[in-house]
């Protein structure tokens, strides 16, 4: 009985296992065919992705002049109907400016913000020169306050010696 049923083990076995490996054959090779037709779209996606991000972000970032339009706008927001109506007028006379014009516009304002900060550096420098004088000052003035002191207090001793040598001369029998 032992060799029947290694004998039906066997055979069974085998015609398990032939069934077993005939089907994943077919599985593997449609998987592989599968996942090379993945990777490949995903390779194309990836080359696609970084151009089209590009294009995104640089449709999205917003320009220098158009973030100062924008704060210009924000503030205006906030500034009286007057306010508001002058800057309005001015936008609209800025439009009509030949673009000559608007260069030259361009070029007076980053002149006046250059000379604003080299008058706030110079202001700057000014101030920390005035401190300097200031402390120079307030220091001799202490060093003059405490001389005049030592010499007061010199005359006062001086002014008492000189009145008891007197009072000692009219009054000889008095001592101390």
């Amino acid at each position: 009985m032992a060799a029947k049923k290694k004998a039906r083990s066997k055979t069974s076995g085998s015609s398990k296992g032939k069934k077993a490996k005939a089907r994943p054959k077919t599985k593997v090779a449609k998987t592989k065919v599968a996942k090379a037709k993945v990777v490949r779209k995903r390779a194309v996606a990836k080359a696609r992705k970084p151009v089209v991000a590009a294009r995104k972000k640089a449709k999205k970032a917003p320009s220098r002049a158009s973030k100062q339009v924008a704060a210009v706008r924000k503030a205006v927001k906030k500034a009286p109907a007057q306010a508001r109506a002058a800057v309005r007028k001015a936008v609209r006379q800025a439009k009509k400016m030949p673009p000559k014009a608007r260069k030259t516009v361009a070029q007076a304002e980053k002149q006046i913000v250059r000379t604003v900060t080299t008058m706030k550096r110079k202001a700057a420098a000014t101030a920390k020169q005035a401190e300097a004088a200031v402390s120079k000052a307030q220091d001799s003035a202490e060093k003059t306050a405490t001389s005049l002191m030592d010499q007061a207090k010199d005359l006062f001793q001086k002014a008492s010696d000189v009145v008891e040598t007197a009072v000692e001369n009219v009054l000889p029998g008095q001592s101390k």
